[in-house]
């Protein structure tokens, strides 16, 4: 069969309606050095702008050419836009889509205005990014992600890759009941959290510190060459939200806001986002990507305290650690580089083991009394940490299993992984 031009792009044209917003008006036409523009207006903004493209099966349905196929686009397109009458985006399919090309008529742009209480699934917040450009870019699935989720270290280096959790007004039962090795610590209570927000795909990396924070703490590793994608250990609560890393100040634990020379003090500067550490009740919810007790985040059956070939899919645990690195080259030892193991049902890395994360609450025993949506602020000592060690027993590394350190304590497998709630 003989292949059609790509000068057919000159007649294509689509719209995708969204309740309220919506893009309207979408036209799309072909420049002379063969990049396609699509032109679209709003009924309202700001909101935040996505883009498929679909083409016209032999049935007469509308197919997406797949995410991985519309990596080249730029203008005002992934992101938050606002204040003009029309609006552009760029594509290259010569670059995204060789080979490919269609007759006029059968394709069309799709373009999707998102709310700003209902942003789309994934969210990059670019480290790098000077003050005139935007920060924050939207995508829908991993598969529009450019580069690729795991293929582009730049979601482990120098951008910080979000996926939107939808937690509000889900009721779900937080702790375990017959799980082995359980503790009071894991009493079974409803929970229903008030809202949605988005939390990190990986742990927080070495690099990724370095960036914001302008320093680094590490046992085992320097931030460099290929352990800047090991996960941040050796930082404490205090660093993450109230010091500058020397004395502790008080006055900003949750709800108030971290202080200002804090790592996320200078993240939210650097951003312009709310970043923060989710609390007790959301880390357990996005652990468990809807899998419930006796089952690991995956799906997977949670069979053995002592050795389990699930878990070793999941996580770097005792089993598979092995012994403090020789060096900060051995790469066999100590933590890992984050995303090395499988992940949960969400698409989370690394919730169970690696490095524990710091949470918000303030420690207590039972929560079986408690409003599990609620963080908890009695300041009585020390923070929850959850996710458990690289070097822990398998029984510690459980969805329930919660743990807890006083907020100055700098631990080679204790780290972090970031909240959202900005825009949600």
């Amino acid at each position: 069969m003989k292949r059609l031009t790509l000068t057919a792009l000159l007649l294509l044209c689509g719209a995708a309606f969204a309740a309220k917003p919506r893009a309207e008006n979408v036209n799309i036409t072909e420049t002379g050095s063969r990049e396609v523009i699509i032109t679209y207006t709003l009924t309202a903004a700001p909101v935040v702008v996505t883009l498929d493209i679909e083409t016209n099966t032999a049935s007469g349905a509308w197919v997406s050419i797949g995410g991985e196929h519309i990596q080249r686009v730029s203008g005002d397109v992934n992101r938050q836009v606002f204040g003009k009458e029309t609006y552009t985006i760029s594509w290259l399919p010569d670059c995204d889509w060789p080979g490919n090309l269609v007759e006029s008529g059968k394709a069309r742009a799709v373009v999707t205005a998102w709310p700003l209480d209902n942003t789309p699934d994934y969210l990059v917040v670019n480290l790098l990014t000077t003050t005139n450009l935007p920060t924050a870019h939207y995508y829908t699935s991993t598969n529009f992600l450019p580069g690729g989720l795991l293929a582009n270290p730049a979601y482990r280096t120098s951008s910080i890759l979000m996926r939107k959790i939808l937690a509000k007004d889900v009721t779900w039962t937080m702790g375990c009941v017959n799980e082995v090795n359980r503790t009071s610590r894991e009493a079974p209570h409803s929970v229903t959290l008030t809202n949605n927000y988005y939390i990190g795909v990986f742990e927080m990396t070495q690099r990724q510190w370095a960036l914001v924070f302008g320093a680094y703490n590490s046992n085992n590793f320097s931030y460099e060459a290929d352990h800047a994608m090991r996960p941040a250990e050796c930082v404490c609560y205090n660093q993450i939200r109230n010091s500058d890393g020397t004395v502790a100040k008080t006055g900003y634990d949750w709800p108030d806001a971290p202080y200002k020379d804090s790592m996320l003090g200078a993240l939210r500067r650097k951003t312009g986002i709310d970043f923060d550490l989710p609390s007790d009740a959301e880390w357990e919810f996005a652990c468990r990507a809807g899998n419930g007790e006796g089952l690991w985040n995956d799906g997977s059956t949670y069979t053995n305290h002592v050795h389990d070939l699930h878990l070793d899919r999941l996580a770097r645990n005792t089993n598979n650690v092995g012994s403090s690195p020789s060096s900060s080259s051995d790469a066999s030892a100590g933590t890992a580089i984050v995303g090395s193991y499988a992940p949960n049902s969400w698409g989370l890395y690394d919730m169970h083991g690696n490095v524990a994360e710091w949470c918000l609450d303030w420690y207590v025993e039972n929560l079986s009394g408690t409003d599990g949506s609620v963080v908890d602020d009695s300041t009585e000592g020390q923070h929850v940490r959850r996710g458990g060690l690289a070097n822990d027993n398998i029984y510690h590394l459980r969805s329930a299993a919660r743990g807890m350190n006083l907020p100055n304590l700098q631990h080679q497998y204790i780290g972090l992984r970031l909240a959202c709630r900005a825009g949600l």
